[in-house]
């Protein structure tokens, strides 16, 4: 497999931003869950960071993998029984969750700078916000980015849901296409 897509599935780079992005996202949600309770005070800056880290590293990729596919189209789609309506499936939640990869981090920067908070770029510059603080403000902002982010992670279940069901129930390869060193296995159902 090369580094680049092509008609049989995903190069590697595809395949490495698809998944860092999944990791982040994980990584982003869980922190943003766990928040600062388990660990000492003292570190509850330092957690606020990484979940901020975390989210700029998904917009970093969301725009990496948007200029990859600009460059480097995905595959085709398997064709599958439950088609037209599974590829419009298929279609509307991959949009979905492009959207939600923009979104989501977005809206965390505007809580930061609701707050009156600056946002860190990975400890190398920080964002001054252009807002005063604003606390009534910073508290919708906040419910609509967990709101969102809870959205993502159901979302990404699903997408793995359907790899799953691709792989075990109608064998083919879509979720092989996206594994890393993930080779064509079920020959006769692929285009």
């Amino acid at each position: 497999m090369g580094w680049r897509n092509d008609a049989q599935g995903f190069g590697s780079v595809a395949k490495g931003l698809h998944w860092l992005a999944a990791a982040s996202v994980l990584a982003a949600w869980l922190i943003g869950i766990v928040g600062d309770d388990p660990f000492p005070k003292s570190w509850k800056g330092a957690v606020l960071f990484t979940h901020i880290s975390f989210g700029l590293v998904v917009l970093a990729l969301l725009f990496g993998r948007l200029g990859w596919r600009l460059t480097s189209p995905a595959p085709p789609a398997i064709a599958t029984p439950f088609d037209p309506w599974g590829a419009w499936t298929a279609l509307a939640a991959h949009v979905l969750l492009y959207g939600l990869l923009l979104i989501v981090p977005v809206t965390g920067i505007v809580l930061q700078f609701a707050r009156g908070q600056s946002v860190p770029l990975f400890g190398l510059y920080e964002i001054a916000s252009p807002w005063v603080r604003d606390r009534t403000f910073a508290r919708s902002v906040k419910e609509v980015h967990e709101l969102l982010a809870h959205l993502l992670v159901f979302l990404a279940m699903l997408h793995a849901a359907a790899a799953l069901v691709h792989h075990h129930l109608l064998k083919d390869d879509t979720l092989r296409r996206m594994l890393p060193g993930g080779g064509r296995r079920y020959r006769g159902r692929n285009p």
